[in-house]
Order: structure tokens, then sequence, then C-alpha cells
């Protein structure tokens, strides 16, 4: 047996257990190592009896002798239930379990074994007692692995222990100096560990070594990016002092000292503060240094709602734009492109810059300097040329493969030609390379990223903040508020409205079902409903709102589904037959107090 081994050749496995085991992506043996666990439950804590009574709804481990065990059959359902009285020496407790009419015969009375479980209490009964408890003979640190319909944590163990062998053959691949300066395990010892944990400090130390291995390895892809970033060629931008400062005094408002920092780092990028001396393997030039190129800009422009980087971004258009290139934004949602589009017409066009507008329902100037678009702008049918500066709005809506398509149709082919140039005329060798290039690029985004975070998930990205807001833009306040105190957020909310404001309530789906079917998801180990009561939908939310909350007010509701625009002929099919464009300009203009919508908005 190998790492390459099929699961379906393990003893007590099969055809049909491998098919369910492929719904966990476990295929082979190594797969079957890599596997971890999602959670331990730690059996050598162990409660006495008496002292359950203080823990009801939490889980604990017993440790206890069986009283006495039988079975008895429903009316109703027809299932069997286990039930038994286990005791240590301090008191007794019921345990139940169903459809497991096997265990009799495993479970004689006398018998000693630890259970863990919730403690729960029966009124009927009037007695504690522990439903479906896991079962150990000795006291241990148990995995729970994540499970699948036929697949049980046990079971998934009981096949972990049969290759346990097979972690002494994983090769090592962080070098042995940086092992040891940190103090890790071996891969060997940590894979062993993980799936059989012989204390807690052994387990934490195999958690960490796995824990340093995501992010060595995280952060080895994230240069590895870079590198492959920096080996492009991007059009090194001349810079027009006279004609920037122009363009700053023209708007409307004062830049604040941070928009003017990430504007002038966005602008050094741009310029190319060390232009690229551009190197091919296996030519023979007497200059292969071309003045006009640089290495691409791979910048993230952070800040929050409000902090102004859609102006920062504008500063960066107008100097590609005056350069001779364009410029692609591209935004998650129809309605924050629209936003972008109506922004930076405002910005731009005072300079004679041009701004369009692709959406999937919308094409307005494909030729403009700068183009604003959905998801169109990497459609098959949308092609723009001689574009040298690449926005993205919110980049981790998009998926790697769409960020990369707006990215890749701009690069010319003709990289191969320069490869099998072998003379020594340097024009064509400068006709050649002016013939490719990677755009710039620059995302944006409105989420909060810790800085020492962010050093490793962006490690690919140079990070510009935008720390502080413009004048008069009030303080951001983000609280969380429980659900029973939910009463004093409408209070809050009709409070607001009643001084003339208007109020957003986001919901992350549009119906219940959508996303999660009936917003609920069955846990593994615990049965718990998850979501069942924090997952809102738009639908539900606006009913209630509408209905029992804010009856005397009015509401409106916006999802992803509506038409973004007036369809012609007819009524659009949602929401009283209104687009999401005149919703979004009947909110605006102030006729309606509230608007339910799911994140569609990207509300700033």
């Amino acid at each position: 047996m190998d790492f390459e081994t099929k699961v379906q050749f393990l003893h007590g496995v099969g055809p049909k257990m491998a098919q369910r085991l492929k719904k966990l992506g476990v295929e082979t043996v190594h797969d079957l190592l890599f596997y971890f666990p999602r959670r331990y439950e730690d059996y050598t804590v162990v409660s006495k009896i008496n002292k359950l009574p203080n823990t009801i709804g939490e889980y604990k481990t017993i440790k206890v002798k069986i009283i006495n065990i039988t079975n008895r059959r429903t009316s109703r359902r027809r299932f069997t239930v286990t039930e038994a009285v286990v005791a240590d020496e301090t008191g007794s407790i019921k345990i139940v379990w169903f459809n497991q009419p096997y265990l009799t015969k495993m479970l004689k009375p006398g018998f000693e074994l630890i259970l863990n479980g919730k403690v729960t209490f029966d009124s009927f009964s009037r007695q504690l007692q522990m439903e479906s408890p896991n079962r150990a003979t000795k006291p241990k640190i148990v995995p729970i692995y994540p499970e699948t319909a036929g697949i049980h944590s046990y079971y998934i163990a009981k096949l972990e222990s049969r290759i346990e062998n097979l972690a002494s053959k994983i090769q090592e691949y962080i070098p042995a100096e940086i092992i040891r300066e940190n103090n890790l395990l071996s891969i060997q010892a940590a894979i062993s560990t993980v799936h059989q944990p012989e204390n807690s400090a052994s387990l934490e130390k195999a958690k960490e070594r796995m824990a340093f291995d995501e992010l060595f390895l995280f952060s080895l892809q994230k240069q590895l990016t870079k590198r492959d970033i920096q080996i492009h060629k991007a059009p090194a931008m001349q810079i027009d002092e006279k004609f920037l400062q122009n363009f700053v005094k023209k708007l409307p408002f004062k830049l604040t000292d941070a928009q003017r920092k990430s504007a002038w780092q966005i602008i050094l990028d741009l310029k190319g503060q060390e232009n690229l001396k551009f190197k091919i393997q296996n030519l023979k030039l007497r200059n292969s240094y071309d003045k006009n190129t640089t290495k691409p800009m791979n910048r993230l422009l952070n800040g929050d709602v409000g902090s102004g980087k859609t102006v920062v971004a504008a500063i960066a258009a107008a100097v590609v734009v005056k350069n001779g290139f364009r410029v692609a934004l591209m935004a998650p949602t129809e309605i924050l492109a629209n936003q972008h589009f109506s922004t930076l017409s405002e910005i731009l066009e005072p300079d004679k810059i041009s701004v369009g507008l692709i959406t999937g329902h919308k094409k307005d100037r494909c030729d403009a300097d700068v183009v604003v678009g959905t998801h169109a702008l990497i459609s098959g049918k949308t092609k723009i040329d001689n574009i040298a500066l690449v926005i993205i709005d919110e980049q981790h809506r998009f998926g790697v493969s769409q960020r990369a398509r707006l990215l890749t149709p701009y690069e010319s082919t003709n990289l191969a030609k320069v490869q099998n140039y072998e003379s020594n005329d340097n024009e064509t060798m400068k006709q050649s390379n002016n013939d490719f290039f990677r755009p710039h690029f620059l995302s944006m985004t409105a989420t909060p990223i810790p800085r020492t975070m962010s050093l490793v998930v962006f490690a690919d990205l140079d990070v510009s903040v935008i720390d502080e807001m413009p004048a008069g833009r009030k303080k951001i306040i983000t609280k969380v508020v429980a659900a029973e105190n939910r009463q004093k957020s409408y209070d809050f909310i009709r409070g607001e409205i009643k001084k003339g404001h208007q109020a957003f309530v986001i919901c992350p789906i549009i119906a219940e079902g959508d996303e999660i079917q009936n917003a609920k998801i069955k846990d593994q180990n615990y049965g718990m409903d998850l979501f069942e009561e924090d997952r809102k939908s738009v639908t539900k939310e606006y009913e209630k709102l509408s209905k029992e909350i804010f009856p005397d007010l009015k509401i409106a509701r916006l999802h992803g589904k509506m038409p973004a625009t007036p369809r012609k002929g007819g009524r659009g099919l949602a929401s009283g037959g209104k687009s999401k464009q005149e919703i979004m300009e009947a909110f605006r203009n102030g006729k309606y107090d509230i608007l339910v919508s799911t994140s569609v908005v990207e509300v700033g």
C-alpha cells in the first residue's frame, strides 16, 4: 500500500463506501491522511454525575458503569429507543440512543465505559439524561471528522488507524533550519498526532505545525504570484504634474492627506520608480532596455465606505488616459457599476475624459476612455483595446479566473515572436517589445483588514490605506445587536426616520431556500439547525418590517433577481413590477423610508 492506493481497496471500504468518501474529497490513501478532524472531544476531563445539574446544555464526559439497559419500540414512528441507566459513585443518569438496538448486545449491566454528550433534563421523567452520547472505553482525546450521509466520524477514525504507519513515510518539505528556528514538529509526527493525539499538549503542537504549513505555503504562493507579475512589462506613464495639480484643484472637495498619499503611491507605480530592464533568455542584444516600460502595478486600495476610494481611482485613470491609454473598472453589481459610472463621469468629463458603461443590460460607449462595467466586461462579446489600467472593486466578489480574464485579454500574443527573434536589429526588437504588455492592476475594497493579516493575505499586492474620512463625514459606528435587544434597533431606526433620514436593511439571501435549503444546515455532530434564526431573507424580512414592525412607514425591497432597468412594453416581475434602477432612484429621492435588500446595493 502506498499514498496513491485507492481507499476502495482498504479493509472495510469497498466501492459503495468509496463513493461516499469521494463526496468528502477522499479518493486515495494520501487524501485520507490529510483529511483532518474539524474538532476534538476531550474524554480525559471527566465530570462527576452530581455536578451535572449545573451544566445543563453543555457537553460533558462521564466515566460510568451500566446499571441496566433495554430496548423499546415507539408506537407512533415505529423506531427503537435504547434506554440505559448508568452511574458513578456520586449518582445516576439516564442515557438514550435512537435506532441502535444492537447496543443491548454490546453493553451489558456492569460494563464500564466513558460517555461524552450534551446534558439535558427530561421533564417527563424528571431526571438528567444524555441523548446519543459518544462512547469510549478509556480516557482519551477523540478526533471528530466532517461527515456525510453514510459516513460517520467513528468510521473515518477507524480508517485513519489502519494507515497510521504511512505517516512516517511522508516526505518533509519545510527546510530543517525553519523547523528548528520555529520549534516545530516534523510533518510525520504532526500528521500522526492530528489523527491520534496522546494528550492536549502534543495536539496543540501538531495543530501549530499544520497552521504554520498553511500560512507558509500560502505565503510562498503569493510570492510566486508577485514574481510572475513582475516579469511582465507594463507601459510606464509620463507624469504631467501641472495637469495633476489642475485636476485636483477642479475637484468639488478637498482631498484628505490619506487620499493624497494613496494617489501618489499609485502614480509612482504607474510611472515606474525603476524602469524595467527587460531581459529575454537566449537573446544577445546590444540594448534590451526600454524606457517606456516598467513593472505592472499590483496594488490594493483599502478604505472604509465613504473614505473616497473612487476619486483616488479617478486620479489614476486620468493619468493613464493622459498618456493615450484606456482604463477598465469592473464592479460586482449593476447598481455599484452605475454608481461608479455616475461618479467618474462627474469627476473626469470636465477634462474631456469620456466614461462608458457596460453591463448585462446596457452597453454605452465601448470606445470611451474609461469603461465601467460588471461581469459583462469579460464576456466574449466585449473587446476593449489599449487597456493600460484595470481596476476591480471588491475583488473578493469575483473568482480568480474572472479577475485573470480581465487582465489577460490585453496582453499581446506577440511574446512568442520576441522569444524566437534572433536579430540584433534594436529597432525591430523595440517594436516587438512595445507590442505586448500587462495592464497595471488596482484593487479596491472597503473590507477592514488588520495590518498583520494584510501582510500575509495580500503579500502579492502593495497596499495603500485611506484611514481618514473626508471633511464632514461622520464616523462609522458598528454594533452587534443580540436578538433580545432587537426592539431597541427598531426604535433607533424609527427615531432616525423621524429626523428625515433613511435606513438600509441588508439580508444575505433573497428568499428562504435560495442559498441553503430552507436556510438550515444540520451540524454533523450536534444536530443544530444553523442559521435558522440568523440567516434572514429579503422576502421574509420585508414582510415582517412592513406588516409587523413599521406598518406606517414606506418600505421597498430590492434584490438581484429583479430587472436592472424598466422593461419595454411591460412591467417587471418583482417588487410590484419595478426595476432595481427605479427603486434605487425612488429611494434616493426620498419616496421610501426603508430599503430591504441583499448586498446587491453595495452602499457607498
